[in-house]
């Protein structure tokens, strides 16, 4: 009796853990959030962003300690700008999305005043 609860709790606890990387796929990272969504996909970026600084930070400190040779310091390091120019374009082309609807949003709110 036992195993089949154990069983169960393990399957349990897989699903949980699984779940997210399933609805994940359907998400195309082209299309334009808007609302919450673009505010949250910003957060995320800013995130990600945050990450690969410190992931060329460390790489820089694992060349100086002689941790990586410095073909792979270079190697590493053109992925992770790479992946950081990447990041801060999607992060302007949100920026600039919101831009737009902010403004009309002050514009709506100037009429208000009126």
């Amino acid at each position: 009796m036992a195993v089949v609860i154990s069983l169960g709790i393990a399957v349990v606890v897989v699903a949980f853990v699984a779940v997210p990387f399933f609805l994940l796929t359907g998400r195309s990272s082209d299309a334009e959030p808007t609302g919450p969504d673009a505010s949250e996909a910003l957060a995320e970026l800013l995130a990600e962003k945050e990450t690969i600084y410190a992931a060329i930070q460390e790489l820089d400190f694992d060349l100086k300690s002689g941790k990586l040779s410095t073909e792979d310091h270079e190697a590493l390091r053109q992925r992770h700008e790479a992946q950081a120019a990447a990041v801060l374009k999607r992060i302007d082309e949100l920026q600039e999305a919101a831009r737009p609807a902010e403004k009309a949003r002050s514009a709506r709110r100037e009429k208000r005043k009126a």
